[in-house]
């Protein structure tokens, strides 16, 4: 049995898990409604502890992807209509000293008046998570910003990135389309900010999405104007389910990405290197 000894320790084997398991839910090989393997079969198929994979079904009732029935067993939600779904707070990781909470920088930002966001990431998923919990408040009256602007540089998936890809044949395609139908749902989530203009709830939203030809090994959010947040992306291997196969493929753990303030004199030089992607190399999506 294994002790969890993958690079990064106990909190990388669970956040391992938990991907697999989400990414699962999210291209439908675990239904909603179906029932998740035991715990016992968990650990024998990742190879880990009993409380790295309850860490993992934690993680993922916390985000609203599972739930637990006292006896029976755990189910998987209908995470796409489950505005739990969306949550990616204290139930998933505690943030080292030094890192911050992307729904705590985004809740932040949207107290100002004028909102703007730019991020450089894989699939937007930690974005729209992050973003939803705003929308309620703003439905709720809580919070009225006057206007909303947000870009969101994507990797193009008609070209060939470093990842996601099969670990066995390189040139399956399959990882990829994968990829292409996770970012599309998150974009489309995003693009509804755009709805709010037409219930009163804010004056003005633009949301803006361009493709570039890179393989993202970082994430990068500019939050109005003067905060810049940097994490890396760290690629580990995880088993998906497509076309009723399973197959091993390199992925990042992205949403266990935990992200750091860049000292004031780098703020301007990201905005910069974004600017740089976005108008010399990136696509309108």
């Amino acid at each position: 049995m294994s002790n969890d000894r993958t690079v990064g320790g106990a909190r990388r084997e669970y956040e391992r898990v938990a991907d697999a398991l989400r990414h699962e839910i999210e291209g439908g090989a675990i239904a909603a409604g179906d029932q998740l393997p035991t715990h016992a079969e968990l650990v024998d198929r990742f190879d880990v502890s009993r409380a790295t994979v309850q860490k993992a079904i934690k993680a993922l009732e916390g985000r609203g992807y599972v739930e637990s029935a006292q006896g029976k067993g755990v189910f998987a939600r209908d995470w796409l209509k489950s505005a739990d779904a969306h949550i990616n707070g204290n139930a998933t990781a505690t943030a080292e000293a030094g890192s911050i909470e992307l729904d705590d920088a985004i809740a932040e930002a949207f107290e100002a008046d004028q909102v703007t966001i730019d991020a450089y990431c894989l699939t937007a998923e930690s974005l729209n998570a992050a973003i939803v919990q705003q929308v309620k408040r703003i439905i709720r009256g809580e919070i009225r910003p006057s206007s909303i602007h947000l870009r969101l540089l994507l990797p193009r998936t008609d070209v060939r990135l470093a990842i996601p890809r099969n670990v066995e044949d390189i040139d399956d395609e399959r990882p990829m389309q994968r990829l292409s139908s996770l970012s599309a749902i998150h974009i489309r989530a995003l693009r509804n900010l755009e709805n709010l203009v037409g219930q009163g709830a804010v004056p003005e939203v633009r949301v803006e999405v361009r493709l570039v030809p890179v393989t993202p090994l970082h994430k990068l959010y500019l939050i109005n104007g003067d905060l810049a947040l940097d994490g890396m992306y760290v690629v580990t291997d995880n088993l998906i389910n497509v076309d009723d196969a399973t197959i091993r493929i390199h992925d990042v753990l992205g949403v266990g990405a935990k992200l750091y303030p860049q000292p004031r004199e780098r703020v301007e030089l990201s905005h910069e290197w974004f600017n740089s992607l976005w108008t010399r190399l990136a696509k309108p999506a």
